[in-house]
């Protein structure tokens, strides 16, 4: 059996198993990564994000297959070395991270048994373990915070450990069950494809595009956020958004919603479980003065909220 890891300053390390040789035969194969993107790899201890596109120097080959991701910009932007992290005079934000973690984020619709990125991680930032509540981040003293890093300059991120988290929550996926988005099972994979380690973490850092991309994105959100807190922001509600969409459904299923807000509707119907009938579950929420017709009353939560929806493509 042959293994692979990948290691410090950009090295891909194989070693090969010879039941005829009392020693493996350990080897860089860096120069070689893209002849190795579906093999199964290991990651050093050691390994930081900065190593990871070290290997692209080591084999320029991968901009062919990742130049999609904006590999030639972000590599050229982390030649640049190392810069420290920018403070913003929050003790939450600014307790920093201490590691970045890749993270399996699959997701099952357990209505038609279909299962969605299950080749796909995720990368976030993982802070220090709290020893106060943060609780605009929803974290609890002992706890650490989740961080977002697809607006950070990745020259703030070349130096922290990557690590591979093997537990997995598995998703709800079906966007009409009541449980959508949370988890409906655990799991572990332990196993991980060079390939999916560099997917990874190019879909996140360059989310938003190149490195230039994310400066202006970034620089753009700070100016709103600026607006918002100096009171000057022209800002719309939410329910405000969707009550037009929601129309068709509303006209399609519903004989009158009384004097009750579409939204507040709209709400109650989420609440609803997903295998109990609509029509006596608004009736209790609304005191009979949201009303159902009669050919939907008793359809289950999830079916009714299908057909709610439907009505409006």
């Amino acid at each position: 059996m042959d293994t692979l890891t990948l290691g410090p300053k950009g090295s891909l390390i194989r070693r090969d198993f010879d039941r005829d040789a009392d020693e493996p035969v350990v080897r860089n194969v860096a120069e070689d990564a893209v002849a190795y993107l579906f093999e199964p790899v290991d990651l050093h201890p050691d390994l930081t994000l900065g190593d990871i596109l070290t290997l692209f120097d080591a084999c320029p080959e991968l901009h062919a297959v990742f130049r999609r991701n904006w590999s030639v910009q972000l590599c050229e932007e982390a030649s640049k070395g190392p810069a420290p992290p920018k403070k913003h005079g929050n003790p939450a934000d600014d307790a920093g991270i201490e590691y970045l973690e890749l993270y399996w984020a699959w997701a099952l619709d357990t209505h038609s048994q279909t299962w969605r990125s299950v080749h796909g991680l995720g990368l976030h930032g993982i802070g220090p373990v709290l020893e106060v509540n943060a609780d605009t981040y929803g974290v609890k003293a002992g706890e650490r915070i989740k961080w977002s890093v697809s607006l950070t300059p990745v020259r703030e991120l070349l130096e922290l450990p990557l690590r591979l988290s093997e537990e997995l929550n598995i998703t709800e996926d079906d966007i009409d069950a009541k449980g959508y988005g949370n988890a409906v099972m655990k799991g572990r994979c332990n196993e991980v494809l060079l390939g999916q380690i560099i997917q990874g973490i190019l879909d996140d850092l360059c989310f938003h595009g190149g490195p230039e991309k994310t400066a202006e994105i970034s620089d753009s959100l700070r100016a709103q956020m600026a607006e918002i807190e100096a009171g000057t922001a022209m800002l719309t509600p939410a329910d405000d958004l969707f009550e037009e969409l929601d129309r068709p459904g509303f006209d399609t299923l519903f004989e009158t919603l009384g004097d009750v807000r579409p939204a507040e509707v709209r709400h109650a119907m989420r609440d609803i479980e997903d295998d109990a009938p609509v029509g006596p579950a608004l009736d209790s929420a609304f005191n009979g003065k949201v009303v159902v017709k009669e050919p939907f009353r008793n359809r289950p939560g999830r079916e009714f909220r299908k057909l709610f929806r439907a009505a409006g493509r």
